[in-house]
Formats: C-alpha cells, sequence, structure tokens
C-alpha cells in the first residue's frame, strides 16, 4: 500500500473472496484500514463469488449449495450460482454486509454475468444458462431450449434485477455502488442496454474493463469505443464513469498498445483509470509474463503522471 501511494496511485481495489469470507474476516479489515493509512480510495470486489462474478477463486457456495446452481440449455447443472435463486442473493448481501463493515469506501461489482461455460469446464462455447426450476417460475413457463430473442431477453433482465437487489441493500445500509460490465452488448454474455443497469437506484458508478487481448481486438479503438460508451452512459444518469486496463498478460511489446488505450480512453473524457493488477499480476503464474517489472513501470508512469485529480490503481 505504501508502494502504490509513493507511486502517486489513489486507489486500491481489494478482492474478498469466499475464502477471505470464512477465514480471514477480520484480516480484510485489517488491509482496508492499511490501504486508509496510505490515503488510499478502497474499493472491494466480490472475487469469484458463486462463479457469478470476475476473478480467479473457486466458489464455497456453490459446492454446498448444488441445488441452487445454474442449468446449461442441455440440462446439465454446472458449479455456478443462479441469479435467480433467492438463498444466493441472501448470501451476496451477508457478504456486501461483511464489506461494509471492513470499512471498504465502494462496493465493486465485478463483471457480473451468467456463467461463461469454459469457467465451468465446458468447453462449447454456444451452450447457454439457466434452464432451472426458479429462472422458468420467473419466466412463466418453461425456458425454451433455444435462445431466442425473448429469453435473451430474460437472462439480461435477470442480471439487472439481481444488480438491482444488491446495489439497493448497500445503498440502505449507507454504502457506495459500482458495477463493472464486460465489454459487450452482443453475443451471450453481453448486456445490451448499459442505460438500465447505469439507471439504478442507488448506483454510483458505471465501469468497464476493454482488455483487448481476450477479445481479439486492437488496443486503441476497442478502449476507445468502450470510453466513449461508458463516458456517455454515465453522463445521461449523473453517475461516474470507471474504466480499467490490462496490466497483466503484457510482455514488452505491448507497452506501446497500453500507453495508447490510456491515451484513449482520456480523449474520450474518463479520468478515472485503474489497472489489473498490482506489479502486472507478476505473482500469479496464469496472468503473469517475463517481463512485468517493465510492464508495471510504464502501467504506473502513464497512469499517474499529473493529469487532473482522479489515479487509481488496483490491486490484491
Amino acid at each position: 500500500m505504501a508502494d502504490l501511494a509513493e507511486r502517486g496511485y489513489g486507489g486500491v481495489l481489494h478482492t474478498f473472496s469466499e475464502n477471505d469470507f470464512a477465514y480471514y474476516r477480520d484480516t480484510m479489515a485489517e488491509i482496508v484500514a492499511a490501504s486508509h493509512e496510505e490515503g488510499l480510495f478502497v474499493e472491494a470486489s466480490p472475487w469469484g463469488l458463486g462463479r457469478t462474478f470476475g476473478g480467479e477463486a473457486e466458489s464455497r457456495w456453490v459446492a454446498f449449495h448444488p441445488e441452487e446452481c445454474q442449468v446449461l440449455d442441455d440440462g446439465r447443472r454446472v458449479a455456478a450460482a443462479c441469479l435467480n435463486s433467492a438463498p444466493y442473493r441472501a448470501f451476496c448481501k451477508e457478504w456486501a454486509d461483511w464489506v461494509l463493515e471492513c470499512g471498504v469506501d465502494m462496493v465493486f461489482w465485478d463483471e457480473p454475468a451468467w456463467v461463461v461455460p469454459r469457467h465451468v469446464g465446458v468447453d462449447d462455447p454456444t451452450r447457454w444458462t439457466c434452464r432451472c426450476d426458479r429462472c422458468a417460475e420467473r419466466f412463466g413457463g418453461p425456458i425454451p431450449g433455444e435462445l431466442t430473442a425473448e429469453v435473451q431477453a430474460f437472462r439480461q433482465a435477470s442480471v439487472v434485477d439481481f444488480l438491482g437487489e444488491l446495489v439497493a441493500h448497500v445503498a440502505a445500509h449507507g454504502g457506495s455502488s459500482a458495477i463493472c460490465l464486460l465489454p459487450a452488448t452482443e453475443g451471450v454474455v453481453g448486456m445490451a442496454d448499459w442505460d438500465v443497469v447505469a439507471a439504478l437506484p442507488g448506483l454510483s458508478m458505471i465501469v468497464t474493463d476493454p482488455y483487448w487481448k481476450h477479445w481479439n481486438e486492437a488496443a486503441g479503438p476497442f478502449v476507445r469505443r468502450f470510453a466513449r460508451l461508458i463516458r456517455a452512459t454515465a453522463d445521461r444518469h449523473g453517475v461516474g464513469a470507471q474504466l480499467w486496463l490490462p496490466s497483466f498478460g503484457l510482455t514488452r511489446e505491448d507497452v506501446p498498445e497500453l500507453e495508447a488505450a490510456i491515451a484513449a480512453a482520456r480523449e474520450e473524457g474518463v479520468e478515472d483509470l485503474w489497472t489489473w493488477g498490482y506489479e502486472a499480476c507478476r505473482h500469479m503464474t496464469h496472468l503473469a509474463t517475463p517481463d512485468g517489472a517493465l510492464v508495471w513501470e510504464a502501467v504506473s508512469e502513464a497512469l499517474t503522471r499529473a493529469r487532473g485529480s482522479e489515479r487509481r490503481a488496483a490491486s490484491k
């Protein structure tokens, strides 16, 4: 935390996993306090919670509650909580209560979505969820086996309803919420209408994370597109706009693209820029590259050079 502050970063995101919830409840509060002592704004992410949020963490909850998990279009139940499950929503609220007790400044609802099949061992990208009984009840009858326009609208409405309940809960307890949407407006994981999310009562910030390598896109245009979308959406609804850039998985050859992406976001009026993650995630085998130290220096210099008052970073 001292290193972040010395580099000129203004904030830090800490991951609060189910494992932390079970075994490190007070420790996480101490980490938040240490972050505040260095003058950092603290956001909290539901890291891998229920396999419905982003993050490289496993879910205890789905192991304990298999009957509350999502069902694929082919009828298979998978290890991810159903967004329409009342017990799962209750668990997410318990998690939120905990992070607020830890003293975080904002709850960061990270990449909420129906499960990505490959994240639960299903290699077929055409598979989708959810066709469970609780979804059928909300839908008004059995969920069709084809991903029709009506089914897709129901899936997206379920995500919005899920988030609305959580954001309202946080607001009722005096907290602030940010929602980070995946950089997609189409397909199985895309959210077609970002306005309905930004309009949720109690929301403070709308966010996206256009990690171009994940989407096989060129950095500058891809980041610019979503910076423009997030800025316009936020302005229409009077909430803040935040954008995340990758420092993980990058090599020295990627640094010019990273710098171009940062410039594009700023040119589109998004100054609240963060990066995932601390030291370019060189502590994590799955995300690290041999050039992590160089990338970290480059992204830190680009993000913290004097440009306004909003300077942010991300870290575990």
